[in-house]
């Protein structure tokens, strides 16, 4: 499980602008809900495109940060009357843009490691290659025509551990696509829209963080040696290995606090049996809580 921190300036930014509301804060302007805010500023920023947008369903998140969804309303109409962010209502959720206030304040920013924020211009450039080189005959080619992209790109390589683990695991991920993917969905698409795909993850694994994007959820199931499937995961084999076995565990299942949740269709087809065999794997690595796997899925026998 990866932890994402703000730093303390940012959290003290936070403060004092909430502080200066008065009439217009929702909320109130305590240290506490200063570090909420500042985390989930945080957040949107982590989970925005390259011009800083997003679709946010405030019911799911509300629920896996265990908040009241009119806490997170509370704390969006704060932002957006400090003009950090714009919020709009919409049928499939909340739209948000994000608002570059102030150049000097401190950002709120999702840190990983201290590597730089941006990818270096040769970065791109050999994506680009790479990209166009092992492509799918189905997806057509990538000539980006401005840095729109560079922010993912620069996670997705921190993610990896650097560039140079990345681009094997984005060779292996352009290789193991489902076939929804290499022959359905490039038809009438860009290279661009290709290339945000892979840099995305499915709907359902909105905001489960970067492990879940496609290039490294698809890399994984090349990995396996598994088919993948329109979950974007192969389907686990008994003779895996302990490393393989705990690789496909973790693109299948999520512990959420109280639960084993399974992600995608593939979990949702595994008999209880198998469910068990993966959580417990999960369990074995100090994910999730020891006893959750065998009283939701056991017996082992069963």
């Amino acid at each position: 499980m990866r932890f994402y921190a703000v730093s303390t300036a940012a959290i003290d930014h936070t403060h004092r602008a909430l502080s200066r509301l008065h009439h217009e804060r929702r909320g109130g302007h305590g240290p506490s809900r200063a570090l909420r805010v500042a985390q989930l500023y945080g957040h949107l920023q982590c989970r925005a495109d390259a011009d800083g947008e997003l679709l946010l369903t405030l019911q799911d998140l509300a629920r896996s940060w265990h908040l009241q969804p009119s806490q997170l309303r509370t704390d969006l109409r704060d932002l957006q009357s400090l003009g950090w962010l714009q919020v709009q209502r919409r049928g499939n959720g909340t739209h948000i843009r994000l608002i570059d206030h102030d150049a000097t304040s401190p950002r709120l920013e999702a840190r990983t490691t201290a590597a730089p924020t941006g990818p270096q211009p040769d970065l791109l450039t050999v994506f680009v290659e790479e990209y166009n080189r092992h492509r799918p005959p189905s997806w057509p080619a990538y000539a980006p025509r401005s840095s729109g992209l560079a922010s993912r790109l620069t996670r997705a390589i921190r993610h990896a551990g650097g560039a140079e683990a990345f681009w094997p695991l984005l060779r292996r991920a352009l290789g193991a696509m489902p076939p929804f993917w290499r022959d359905t969905y490039p038809n009438g698409r860009s290279g661009g829209d290709c290339v945000a795909a892979l840099l995305s993850t499915d709907r359902q694994g909105a905001g489960l963080g970067v492990e879940f994007w496609h290039v490294f959820r698809w890399a994984s199931a090349a990995t396996t040696g598994g088919t993948t499937t329109s979950a974007a995961v192969a389907m686990p084999d008994q003779a895996t290995t302990g490393d393989q076995l705990l690789a496909t565990a973790r693109s299948l299942f999520l512990w959420d606090g109280h639960h084993w949740r399974g992600q995608g269709s593939t979990a949702l087809h595994l008999d209880r049996r198998e469910r068990l065999r993966l959580t417990l794997a999960l369990e074995a690595a100090g994910v999730g809580q020891p006893g959750a796997a065998l009283a939701q899925f056991g017996p082992a026998d069963a």
